[in-house]
């Protein structure tokens, strides 16, 4: 797999990060800074804002360009839409479906999974996961409307659900059991899932099938040397090529198939001065790198074109 690689913009870091649908057949992303709900293009550069005077702890979680987006900040959820709306609803993941918000909200030993109308906030489902302290990650499907729920519970691993809306209700159904995945994303077509393994077991990187779940692809931290395993960070390029971070070593790209991974040059050192944190992808081979340095975290903007 040829190909060639270019740092195009160094930034400052770009916590929650979201992307935000498609404005004129290109990507965007929504990310709340200094007061406003930014919308960004596909080469992270602002194109919209909307202010949204909110604490600096404000986290978007989903957004449809700027025409609904789902903030967290301070023990509540915001919704911007025709108006800004607080919910006293202490969210740590949301995704909008069906145009619907979908919102997790961790309690005592559980999490509520809320299905809202989109303009009144009123809850129109509910389902219960019984889950102990667990973070919530969603993972939309690119065209079907259904989603992944992942939680995240430390030591204990993680527990995997499909979510489908069907006519404004829930359907929750527990998938992967035993395996502790980490949903690294759908493939832009939908038919894949990128799955890395959680950091007690992080020895291979897996494509699966959507929505069957059989395994097409593996590659094995031994078969590409990466002593450490690999990292939580990972995602779809485009169709043919994912990237995933072998852990204190590189950034990797292979293709849809897992086959001719290559490591990928990037300006910071790794190890104990450096760490990929996330990684987001763009549209037109780009992605945006979320790093760690000693000297503070930033974003890298890497384009991956075919030589």
């Amino acid at each position: 797999m040829q190909f060639s690689v270019e740092v195009t913009d160094i930034l400052d870091p770009l916590p929650g990060l979201v992307a935000a649908g498609e404005v004129d057949g290109r990507r965007v992303f929504a990310v709340w800074r200094d007061g406003a709900v930014r919308l960004l293009d596909d080469r992270l550069i602002e194109v919209a804002h909307r202010d949204v005077s909110l604490a600096d702890d404000a986290r978007v979680l989903a957004a449809s360009a700027l025409d609904l987006v789902i903030i967290a900040t301070q023990g509540a959820v915001v919704r911007v839409s025709a108006q800004v709306d607080v919910l006293d609803l202490p969210a740590d993941a949301a995704a909008i479906l069906e145009g619907l918000p979908l919102i997790a909200v961790p309690g005592e030993a559980i999490h509520r999974l809320l299905l809202l109308e989109p303009t009144a906030g009123v809850v129109i489902a509910e389902q219960t996961v019984d889950v102990d302290d667990a973070r919530a990650f969603i993972y939309p499907h690119p065209h079907d409307g259904s989603a992944i729920l992942e939680f995240a519970m430390g030591q204990d691993g993680t527990l995997a659900y499909r979510v489908d809306v069907e006519e404004s209700a829930l359907r929750l159904s527990a998938i992967l059991e035993g395996d502790d995945p980490v949903v690294a994303g759908f493939a832009p077509t939908g038919d894949r899932l990128l799955i890395a393994q959680y950091p007690s077991g992080p020895e291979t990187v897996r494509i699966l099938t959507w929505p069957e779940l059989d395994e097409a692809a593996r590659v094995d931290g031994g078969e590409v040397d990466a002593e450490y395993g690999f990292g939580l960070a990972g995602c779809w390029i485009d169709d043919d090529r994912v990237a995933f971070y072998a852990t204190e070593d590189a950034l990797m790209v292979a293709a849809g198939d897992l086959e001719s991974p290559e490591r990928v040059e990037l300006p910071i050192a790794f190890g104990d001065d450096g760490e990929i944190e996330s990684l987001t992808p763009l549209g037109r081979g780009g992605v945006a790198v979320g790093t760690w340095t000693p000297a503070g975290r930033l974003t890298l903007v890497v384009e991956m074109t075919e030589a």
